[in-house]
């Protein structure tokens, strides 16, 4: 049996995916673990070494937490990764211990570490390369919509490769790649100015009262396993704590509204989600320029992350077809048990994705590890429908 191991490292989450090679099947666990990195950086090693799965495994890793206003900038926030990641499997260097582990960089390389901390910019923010690798390798043209807890990655890719208009995350921004919505952190204020209430039109309180998590758990799209981050107000996940939530955000108490009118202010800030998403993504197509391979011609999206269904409405109103990378690769089989190592405890209640895909980049990363290394045959693109 051959393993490998993707982390995801992120600067409210990390994600993990094992995956064992051998006869039959290939299995694949993911472990999503709630872990606010601005809270307790010191902290990151020890949860990085819960995550191992398996100390004698094949390890990738991938970043977003450098952004975190922890760090004075990116490239000590990329640096502060990479020790945390050399303390967790067993090295405080890592240019003592550059075979432990290699970073995924802009171009879809994996680089040693010394590597990475010479060079921060190269791997910093680059997540989003892993995924659409792999949905390059196995549809022939489309674009991969992934959308996470806090932010959405919209990248065309077509002939066995991404194809992106920008690689920074400004650049991203910019180019309609990269939107800062998600599933459960974003601010409903972020969202829309206003929300319909009784007949009008009620501007919304520009503070942290509730968040997206709040928006979904009320319309059922999400329980409270799926909930992860803290609630803002450090009460309940429970639909009637998330209606208090989204109630104050308009000034009220949920009982003054009521709770069909709560239900309505959450339909509503779920559309403006999907149509922010699906609004990026006609940029996206706009400017896909790719010779050979017409991106908007395929009619087909990836959909994944622990949004997939907001990705897929969005992918829908711009007449593309949603598909999962879990669907296209039957060969990997998703294991519902316990991350091996992983200790739950009340700051990191840990969840396991209902298919692999909802931590795509970290699953990427292992499944990406385990094609090279021939441990695995991944399905060929096939042409363009």
């Amino acid at each position: 049996m051959t393993r490998f191991v993707g982390w995801d490292i992120g600067g409210a989450h990390l994600k993990a995916s094992l995956l064992e090679a051998g006869i039959g099947p290939a299995r694949l666990r993911t472990a999503i673990v709630p872990f606010e990195i601005w809270r307790d950086p010191g902290a990151l090693a020890a949860r990085l070494h819960g995550l191992r799965g398996d100390p004698g495994a094949t390890f990738a890793v991938t970043m977003t937490a450098e952004l975190s206003d922890l760090f004075p900038d990116r490239a000590s926030g990329v640096r502060a990764v990479i020790e945390a990641c050399s303390a967790a499997l067993g090295s405080g260097s890592a240019a003592r211990d550059a075979a432990s582990f290699r970073v995924l960089d802009i171009d879809g390389r994996l680089i040693d570490p010394p590597q990475a901390a010479e060079d921060p910019a190269r791997v910093a923010a680059a997540n989003w390369v892993a995924t659409a690798r792999l949905a390059a390798a196995v549809l022939p043209a489309g674009v991969l919509i992934d959308v996470g807890s806090t932010t959405t990655d919209l990248v065309p890719f077509a002939a066995g490769s991404p194809r992106p208009r920008g690689r920074t995350d400004t650049a991203r921004l910019v180019s309609g790649e990269l939107v800062y919505t998600g599933l459960l952190r974003t601010p409903p204020a972020a969202i829309a100015a206003t929300v319909p209430l009784r007949g009008g039109w009620c501007r919304v309180a520009p503070e942290q009262f509730a968040n997206s998590a709040d928006v979904h758990r009320i319309l059922g799209a999400i329980d409270d396993d799926g909930y992860t981050p803290p609630t803002p107000d450090g009460r309940g996940r429970d639909p009637e704590a998330c209606a208090a939530r989204l109630a104050r955000m308009v000034c009220a108490e949920a009982r003054d509204l009521g709770p069909d009118a709560i239900r309505g202010m959450a339909v509503f800030l779920q559309d403006r989600q999907i149509d922010a998403i699906a609004r990026a993504l006609h940029q996206v197509l706009s400017g896909a320029e790719i010779p050979g391979a017409e991106i908007s011609g395929s009619r087909e999206a990836v959909a994944c992350g622990v949004g997939a269904f907001l990705a897929a409405a969005a992918a829908a109103r711009c007449g593309l077809r949603a598909t999962r990378l879990a669907d296209r690769l039957e060969g990997i089989v998703a294991d519902g048990g316990a991350f091996p190592g992983l200790e739950c405890d009340s700051m990191s209640r840990p969840a396991r994705s209902r298919t692999w895909d909802e931590a795509a980049p970290s699953a990427a990363l292992a499944i990406l590890m385990a094609a090279e290394a021939g441990a695995i045959r991944l399905p060929s693109a096939g042409p363009a429908r």
